[in-house]
């Protein structure tokens, strides 16, 4: 390799492992996720009386400077 930071270059293509080739992962654990909906609608009911994000103190000062009125 003609490259002048050698070590940062990307190995050859036939020296290249599975996960550099872009093949598709082999060893995933579908079953996991789909034991966990259960707990997530759990979660989501658990946080439903709870209300968005909280009005900021300086909110309507900052919509009072951009609004328009009289004489704007």
């Amino acid at each position: 390799m003609s490259a002048p930071n050698q070590g940062r270059q990307s190995p050859d293509p036939e020296r290249q492992t599975g996960a550099q080739q872009q093949e598709p992962p082999s060893s995933g654990n579908i079953t996991s996720q789909l034991k966990g909906s259960s707990e997530q609608s759990r979660q989501e009911a658990q946080q439903g009386g709870l209300t968005s994000n909280p009005k900021h103190i300086l909110e309507d000062v900052e919509a009072k400077k951009f609004t328009k009125g009289p004489g704007n």
